[in-house]
């Protein structure tokens, strides 16, 4: 199941992982973690695609459980909202935001 593209207003802020927001829900165990580059820990398969492609080092690997990686986005204020990473995410778990008007990124370019 892809992210939550409401995330920000249907979830709770509910911490912080490593100066990034962690989001909660009644349905997620791990969150999404991030909010200008989002990525949801319960659907990211940690296939680290996204740190392969991403030019600014916005995702580190992070174990979130033993022999369970996921991709942190460690560094999301450095996003350059190229979309590399929300494209090539196969299980979708990545949402770009865009800073200026909090619209996804993904779907402005495509309005």
């Amino acid at each position: 199941m892809p992210i939550d593209r409401s995330f920000k207003t249907s979830w709770k802020k509910t911490g912080t992982h490593e100066g990034h927001a962690v989001w909660t829900s009644s349905q997620a165990q791990l969150g999404i973690h991030g909010t200008r580059v989002a990525v949801d820990f319960d659907e990211c398969t940690g296939c680290l695609k996204c740190i392969t492609v991403c030019p600014e080092d916005v995702f580190a690997q992070w174990e979130a459980k033993p022999n369970q990686v996921k991709a942190d986005p460690k560094n999301e204020s450095a996003c350059l909202e190229c979309l590399a990473c929300e494209l090539i995410c196969p299980v979708d778990a990545i949402l770009i935001t865009r800073d200026a008007d909090g619209h996804d990124t993904l779907t402005a370019l495509l309005e």
